[in-house]
């Protein structure tokens, strides 16, 4: 199943070692992200996402079988939508930021 749009209100927000996520009940790791956000738990660590992406949003988190694809915060999304496409688990939400 995809990311809930409104994750960020049906979760609350926890440490996972330096990282915020959003967690509730059912999750292990959690999501990590706002405009860009990965669900932990869902990601696969193929690297579909950061080999499609043409701004290099995203980097490795962790180590083997843990390794997932981490949206490096600092770095500005395009919003392409091509993570979101080849995400083979779906655990890739963007939403685009209304800038004011």
């Amino acid at each position: 199943m995809p990311i809930d749009p409104d994750f960020q209100l049906h979760r609350r927000a926890e440490a996972y070692g330096n990282l915020k996520v959003w967690k509730n009940d059912s999750s292990r790791l959690g999501i990590y992200g706002t405009d860009v956000a990965v669900d932990f738990d869902l990601c696969v660590g193929d690297g579909a996402c950061i080999d499609v992406c043409p701004v290099n949003v995203f980097e490795w988190q962790g180590e083997g079988a843990d390794r997932k694809a981490l949206p490096a915060l600092e770095r500005d999304c395009i919003y392409c939508f091509g993570c979101e496409a080849v995400c083979p688990k779906f655990a890739i939400r963007v939403t685009p930021l209304v800038r004011r």
